[in-house]
């Protein structure tokens, strides 16, 4: 099998949320914490490329370990801008005329142009409640994980749920055989 492949757009997504935060020199001072192969293909990547998974696991570990408290915290938010940035505002009102879950079935069905491994299995267990499970995400890394429970979080608040809450019960990192994200929210 060939190596699990990511969009570029996440790492000129997550290069703007450095500068963002960090001003210029918090780009520089991530890529620090990654190797020189790692940096030169970072320097080359342009939005609609498709770039190593693994390499972007190992960018948010550059990142968490650059500025971050080593708990992950950081990633989560860059989870959350990724999603801001993601959702345009004409999206987001589209998508708040329907039940916030119907945004977290067309996450798992806009997966593949932005992911070439991984399936979503989304079940709607309540109006106010989706479990989604993602199965063959062709790189296993907590990063990655906490990232993507931020985002889905995010989504629905950007669609109008309030008082969001996404579990992770269940995780690959933890030798779980798939991640399994449970989100749930008042009205």
């Amino acid at each position: 099998m060939s190596e699990a492949k990511t969009k570029g757009v996440t790492f000129v997504n997550v290069r703007a949320f450095v500068r963002e935060r960090f001003g210029d020199e918090g780009w520089p001072a991530t890529l620090e914490h990654l190797v020189v192969a790692d940096r030169e293909e970072l320097g080359n990547v342009i939005s609609v490329g498709w770039y190593s998974l693994a390499l972007y696991a190992r960018l948010l570990r550059a990142l968490e370990a650059a500025h971050g408290d080593g708990d992950f915290s950081l990633v989560v938010r860059q989870g959350r801008s990724q999603a801001e940035r993601d959702l345009s505002t004409i999206q987001r009102m589209f998508l708040r005329m329907a039940n916030p879950a119907f945004a977290v079935e067309k996450m798992g069905a806009y997966w593949r142009r932005f992911h070439d491994t991984g399936t979503w299995q989304i079940d709607r267990a309540t109006p106010t409640r989706v479990c989604g499970a993602l199965v063959d995400w062709g790189v296993v890394d907590h990063a990655l994980c906490r990232e993507l429970g931020a985002y889905m979080g995010r989504v629905l608040e950007l669609v109008g749920a309030k008082n969001v809450h996404v579990e992770h019960p269940t995780c690959r990192a933890k030798g779980d055989p798939r991640c399994v994200f449970d989100a749930r929210w008042g009205v």
